[in-house]
């Protein structure tokens, strides 16, 4: 027994350390590897870089429907419907359409006193979930490129432009944009305020990484795009509705890519409950998401199956490694080792329960900022995943700050 629990304890810590640390390496030097063998077909006159072309004129530039499923955004509509019908795109080309998930709020009020042109709005009376308003919303549109964003994100004025401009190229079917977090006393168009969470901007990195290699999976919900002809309807109680629609795409055999330049902002949650609760449901989203497209992690899949399983899945089964590692680790507690690591690992939580009661009261203190995101991340990741196998699986959504 205790052999046993000595290889799952370093098992399970081997795995946290792997997709957390030992995956970027990898990542970066495969990358490295992929672009260095790329340029040097360039160089060479292996390659006629034909495979490359994006969209470049106005008159290439195809005709976009953004769409915004919204609930309860009175707060933000008008702002949101605004920055859009400003973007820096020909104005015949770019269509808005609006469905509210019977909003409580004056939501709808706002939006139909903003009567444009360019502006369809549908007011669904039956409350059904975020994924049931994208579906009908995207088979109303009739344009080419389906844009995808939330009503509290707020588009940079090129960012539609930045989208589109891949879709030059064949083998792209999705594009993911850049989200920003920014403070909410932040101007939300000046990029020079951004003040998101190392984390995200990790994240980010690997986005980039993974691209590069044909191995992106995910999107940014709030600024992602998808030719029209390749969107299935997703069911109606899919709860991460981006990763869905961009897994369905990988899980066809496209291509989706990552462009750090087509750039949207979002206001960080002042209340870290807000944030918890965000963090829950994305949970339970993601083991949704793992059963689904599980078949995804067959080595036929390649680089896919790789950032799949070192990105994704690993990731959201830390919390399960966590919980291995302090059981086994109190197990084997008697040996002075184990006993020195269980008095980190006890310190490494404390440290987080006291950020977690010092931010209730202002700021955390930011040495424990990273032990408090680490376990808030992981325990919501948990929390989820218990919703889900207790059958708390539901598309209906409640609003939250972010």
């Amino acid at each position: 027994m205790t052999a046993s629990a000595t290889f799952m304890l370093w098992f399970s810590l081997a795995c946290i350390v792997y997709t957390y640390a030992g995956y970027p390496l990898v990542l970066t030097l495969i990358s490295a590897a992929h672009q260095l063998r790329s340029d040097w077909r360039q160089v060479s006159g292996g390659s006629s870089g034909s495979g490359t072309r994006r969209i470049a004129t106005q008159a290439e530039l195809p005709h976009v429907a953004v769409l915004v499923a919204a609930f309860n955004e009175a707060q933000h509509i008008a702002e949101r419907i605004t920055n859009l019908l400003n973007q820096d795109y020909p104005a015949e080309r770019l269509h808005i359409y609006i469905g509210s998930d019977a909003s409580s709020d004056r939501t709808g009020d706002i939006v139909r006193s903003m009567a444009h042109p360019r502006l369809t709005f549908v007011d669904f009376t039956a409350r059904r979930g975020k994924a049931s308003v994208i579906n009908d919303l995207a088979a109303m549109a009739t344009q080419e490129i389906l844009v995808f964003t939330d009503a509290n994100t707020m588009f940079l004025p090129d960012a539609v432009q930045k989208l589109v401009r891949h879709f030059g190229r064949s083998e792209v079917a999705c594009v993911c944009g850049e989200l920003r977090l920014v403070k909410a006393d932040a101007d939300p168009l000046k990029t020079s305020d951004n003040q998101d969470h190392i984390y995200w901007r990790y994240e980010r990195l690997l986005k980039f990484f993974e691209s590069r290699i044909g191995g992106l999976l995910g999107a940014n919900g709030g600024v992602y795009a998808l030719r029209h002809g390749l969107y299935r309807a997703i069911p109606s109680d899919t709860i991460v509705d981006d990763f869905w629609i961009s897994m369905q795409v990988v899980e066809d055999g496209q291509r989706c890519v990552y462009d750090p330049e087509a750039v949207a902002l979002e206001t960080i949650p002042e209340r870290i409950s807000d944030e918890f609760r965000r963090r829950v449901r994305i949970g339970l989203g993601n083991y949704q998401a793992f059963k689904r497209f599980a078949k995804l992690l067959s080595p036929l899949r390649g680089t896919v199956a790789f950032t799949f399983f070192s990105h994704k899945v690993l990731r959201w089964l830390v919390p399960h490694c966590m919980l291995m590692a302090f059981a086994c680790n109190l197990w084997l507690i008697t040996q002075s080792f184990y006993a020195a690591l269980m008095v980190g690992q006890l310190l490494f939580y404390g440290g987080a329960w006291y950020a977690w009661r010092r931010s209730l009261a202002g700021a955390a203190p930011k040495a424990l900022r990273l032990p408090l995101f680490f376990v808030s991340m992981n325990l919501g990741l948990w929390m989820g995943f218990w919703r889900y196998i207790t059958g708390g699986a539901s598309g209906v959504w409640a609003r939250s700050a972010r």
